[in-house]
């Protein structure tokens, strides 16, 4: 009886009986994993994000992937043959979360368009200094306590002239996408969905959210703005857990941080209403025209860094610890061309445009933007975090020690200490820039953009010396 079987079956087993079984088969697994695919996260967002289009550069192709090259290296005081140029840009959507960078940003009277347009914020319990009665209020969350921050990526999402007038999101002016690891351990729909989206078995499920760039009116309207702690000063946003999809990954997002499930937890959204002045480092008013204003920045509008200034630095530091990551620094206009901390003698700059840019960009204003340079950026403990790992580093232990030194913090204050004017600055490393009201009128005459790009020459008009605080807190 088995032997007759066994014939039978070896009888319907012809070739084309295979290979018909195995086209079912294939179509049955293609079918899976198009559902897979087609009710997956990433599928539902590309749908919800058809109408806008991605700002910034394309992996693999960053502006600083040579910011190791020696090319860079002038030393203070070496004679530069080459003029003083942009090398790239950064906006920082969400601050303390992963950067963009883009060819060319729109500079405004308070700094760049998109940057630090967010922070997330938690609630704290904590005794008043004065009475010693406990208070509770909101306060932001930066890296420098929740270092994992670094690897929340972002991405900004723009219309375009072909986008639909009446979408949601185009309507919201468009929006920012957060993703970070899922810290739950992923089903094998996630880990699948993740393995036909990205190709890589290797790849961990992320999670994702949409937050838009504006809600709409009647949102806005029932969303009162509410305070919040940035550096001991108050700040206010839009609370964005009225969104669904902010609401539903904030807890995953809090997770991820570590952060105990009983801790209130929300990301806020600066708006032109929460706009306030800078108390500090102010820049003349017959230069800049009228008060300097920021939303999520530390202290000032812009930051420009050099990178020679990085590379004379980090000679500096450990062998372990080079080469040194300038990204660490965050800053929004990195240049080259320059000799290591001329930077620190500049008092104001023109940005002199070297391209109109493509078809399909804005249309940039016939007019250079000029900078107001304020003070030297004083650093804390957040460049010590390895953007790429989200960890904090340190140098090696000496042999009666169980840990090593925060670096570069340690470098920083050993040999970046150059002025006294901040008692609790770590080192100092960049400056800080306001933009002036003149570039910015002119563009807004010419009904253009005052964009400023890579490859664009810095020119410097005044210079002079700088201290920290020197010029009082009143205009």
């Amino acid at each position: 009886m088995l032997l007759d079987v066994l014939q039978n079956l070896r009888a319907a087993l012809t070739p084309s009986a295979v290979l018909g079984g195995l086209a079912v088969l294939l179509l049955l697994l293609g079918s899976a994993a198009a559902g897979v695919v087609c009710t997956g996260r990433n599928y539902a967002l590309g749908r919800e994000l058809r109408q806008l289009r991605r700002i910034g550069v394309a992996p693999g192709q960053s502006n600083m992937r040579d910011q190791y090259d020696a090319q860079y290296d002038l030393p203070p005081g070496a004679s530069a043959s080459r003029p003083i140029r942009i090398k790239a840009i950064y906006i920082h959507p969400v601050k303390s979360f992963a950067p963009i960078e883009v060819d060319r940003a729109l500079l405004t009277k308070s700094g760049f368009m998109h940057d630090r347009c967010f922070a997330i914020a938690a609630e704290v319990v904590e005794p008043d200094v004065d009475t010693g009665a406990r208070k509770t209020f909101w306060r932001f969350i930066s890296q420098r306590t929740k270092p994992a921050m670094s690897l929340v990526k972002t991405e900004l999402w723009l219309p375009h002239p072909g986008s639909d007038p009446n979408h949601e999101l185009v309507r919201s002016g468009g929006c920012v996408v957060v993703r970070f690891p899922d810290p739950e351990p992923p089903s094998w729909l996630r880990w699948l969905e993740a393995l036909l989206y990205t190709w890589n078995p290797a790849t961990a499920p992320d999670v994702c959210f949409i937050a838009p760039l504006n809600l709409p009116t009647h949102h806005v309207d029932k969303v009162p703005l509410r305070p919040f702690v940035i550096h001991g000063r108050t700040a206010q946003g839009i609370d964005m857990g009225v969104v669904p999809s902010v609401a539903a990954a904030l807890p995953k997002l809090k997770k991820f941080l570590k952060m105990a499930d009983s801790t209130p937890f929300t990301l806020f959204k600066c708006t032109p209403d929460t706009l306030v002045r800078t108390t500090r480092n102010l820049a003349p008013l017959k230069y800049i025209g009228s008060p300097a204003v920021h939303g999520y920045t530390d202290q000032q509008p812009v930051n420009v860094a050099s990178l020679s200034s990085v590379h004379d630095f980090a000679r500096l530091l450990p062998r372990e610890n080079q080469p040194l990551n300038a990204l660490r620094f965050r800053a929004n206009v990195w240049i080259t061309g320059a000799p290591a901390y001329d930077e620190e003698t500049w008092k104001r700059c023109r940005i002199v445009p070297r391209s109109a840019g493509g078809p399909d960009a804005p249309r940039r204003a016939r007019v250079d933007a000029v900078l107001c340079v304020v003070c030297r950026t004083s650093r804390c403990t957040m460049p010590n975090v390895d953007p790429g790992r989200g960890v904090f580093d340190t140098d090696e232990p000496a042999a009666d020690k169980k840990r090593g030194r925060p670096q570069p913090s340690t470098a920083l204050i050993q040999h970046r200490t150059v002025e006294a004017g901040n008692n609790a600055a770590m080192g100092y490393m960049g400056m800080h820039c306001v933009p002036e009201d003149r570039s910015l009128h002119e563009a807004q005459e010419q009904n253009a953009g005052l964009y400023v790009g890579v490859g664009d020459e810095i020119q410097v008009l005044d210079r002079g010396e700088h201290l920290y605080g020197s010029t009082g807190d009143d205009y």
